[in-house]
């Protein structure tokens, strides 16, 4: 019995380490850990939060308090100052900064929550998979940041390439000061007609914006294209060479004195520009100065649109919708030298969503119609875009915007103006545009017909008007003033109405009322 008995041996149990902190915390698979990853896309902090690490605390905090202090600016910032801020191309850029140093914090606290809790032995299959996914996290949380930046450079680009308030005359420069102390601004709008099947610059729109700047109140002084016998300041050397206006006794009727002549004049003879332009364009100053005479209104800013380059601004907002009238409107049917040709394509009648194209052609047709009914087109366009263009939708299609604009659109309007003039727009989005054509349309008590005469000019005629219709408007309430009228508005038909709102002949119209036409009633 003794030769079969084993020695007993003793046996000490094995000893258990308990596990570390950071064992005990690791998550036990990657799946796991992936899911701390997420939570810190979400909430930043809460990934470490659940592995107990107090850093969590610390990304929590930091993350509510960015809330807050957003939701307290919002709150407190008032409308002037956020468009202070909006017009500053130097504050944007401390924006983008602050955005790509929060956008690197957030994807680090994602990525350091994943390596917490991620098991230390994974296999190389799992180990990869799992960095593909916190990698697709990452690109989540950069994504908006990303989108954000874009835009933010967008808008930096078009302030500083078009907001320049680039003037070839700095010292005479209209200032925000001298601007929005004036109970008016107004605002020249050109058009310029180049283009692959046009020959030479020439202005196709000219309009003088004024604004009131209390309430925004604004009224659209266009002048035809057709315009005879225009004149230069008083002095000026071009006064003198033309003292009967701008033309050519040789030849009174040619078109290369016509007012959208002038610019390309101006251009072709800078030595003979008024001096003190707003603009280094030599045919732009000559044409600033001569509406200025004309309509004896101070210009202080202007803003000139390439025709073609005006369709890939709409495109880029996304289309334009358009009440073209009862009758479609050719595209096509002029060639560059004025002879008829083939339309290529109409726009049709009635309501209609136009593309940039159309919208050009809409503001461009003179095929079977005149000039003043395509006038009248332009001033419904301006109206459409100021409408249908909230700066929310403005702010989705931006990038696209800012770089249609920036190479279609010139402005000596400085950056340190367009706060003011953005508060000021809002106004102007609240008031009806009024309009007012210097064309046979206009009733003029003057003229042996009764209208006013393109080929011969009224301007003291002219003058009375615009005064007249940048006064204050009257008291709703008084009496009305005897002879006061509207003139009937140009419509897409190319048919003026030869009657006023009181069922009177409009030559019957007293010139001192005011006889501006309302956009809302002239583009329904």
């Amino acid at each position: 019995m003794g030769r079969h008995h084993r020695a007993f041996r003793y046996q000490p149990e094995p000893i258990v380490t308990p596990p570390t902190k950071s064992q005990v915390k690791r998550a036990r698979t990657v799946g796991g850990a992936l899911m701390l990853a997420l939570f810190s896309m979400v909430l930043p902090g809460s990934g470490h939060l659940v592995l107990r690490r107090r850093v969590g605390y610390v990304f929590l905090g930091f993350f509510l308090l960015m809330i807050g202090a957003g939701a307290y600016l919002a709150l407190t910032t008032s409308t002037g100052d956020l468009l202070e801020y909006v017009a500053s191309s130097e504050f944007l850029l401390y924006v983008m900064g602050g955005l790509a140093v929060v956008a690197v914090l957030w994807i680090t606290v994602v990525v350091s929550a994943y390596l917490a809790a991620v098991p230390r032995r994974t296999a190389g299959g799992q180990r990869l998979a799992g960095g593909a996914m916190v990698a697709v996290l990452c690109l989540a949380v950069a994504t908006p940041f990303g989108y954000a930046a874009y835009n933010l450079d967008a808008h930096r680009f078009l302030l500083n390439s078009v907001f320049s308030g680039d003037s070839a005359d700095a010292g005479k420069q209209v200032t925000k000061e001298a601007s929005f102390r004036k109970p008016r601004i107004n605002v020249l709008l050109l058009g310029s007609d180049a283009g692959h099947d046009r020959i030479g610059t020439r202005t196709d729109t000219m309009m003088t914006a004024s604004i009131d700047t209390k309430t925004g109140r604004t009224t659209l002084f266009a002048l035809p294209r057709n315009t005879q016998n225009a004149l230069f300041p008083p002095g000026s050397k071009l006064a003198k060479q033309f003292p009967n206006g701008f033309t050519d006794p040789r030849s009174p009727n040619s078109s290369e004195y016509l007012l959208n002549a002038m610019y390309k004049y101006g251009n072709e003879h800078p030595d003979l520009v008024p001096p003190g332009g707003p603009s280094k364009i030599a045919g732009l100053n000559l044409l600033w100065s001569s509406m200025s005479t004309m309509l004896g209104l101070e210009l202080d800013y202007y803003v000139q649109v390439n025709m073609e380059g005006f369709a890939a601004i709409i495109d880029a907002l996304g289309g334009l919708d358009v009440n073209v009238g009862p009758h479609r409107v050719p595209m096509g049917g002029i060639g560059p030298f004025g002879e008829v040709v083939k339309p290529f394509g109409y726009i049709e009648a009635g309501r209609q969503h136009l593309t940039g194209d159309q919208a050009l052609w809409f503001a461009r047709s003179r095929t079977n119609t005149d000039d003043y009914t395509r006038m009248g087109r332009q001033r419904c366009l301006i109206k459409y875009v100021v409408e249908q263009n909230p700066p929310s939708k403005i702010f989705n299609n931006f990038s696209s915007v800012a770089q249609a604009t920036s190479a279609n659109v010139s402005t000596n309007i400085p950056q340190d103006v367009l706060p003011a003039l953005l508060q000021l727009a809002m106004k102007i989005k609240e008031q009806p545009l009024e309009s007012i054509s210097f064309d046979p349309n206009l009733p003029n008590p003057r003229a042996r017909d009764g209208k006013f005469d393109t080929a011969r000019p009224d301007y003291a005629f002219m003058r009375q008007v615009v005064q007249s219709a940048i006064s204050p408007p009257p008291n709703p309430h008084a009496a009305p003033v005897p002879g006061t009228t509207t003139t009937a508005p140009t419509t897409t038909t190319g048919k003026a109405g030869g009657k006023s709102s009181t069922g009177k002949p409009s030559s019957q119209v007293n010139p001192s009322s005011a006889p501006a036409t309302s956009l809302n009633d002239a583009c329904a």
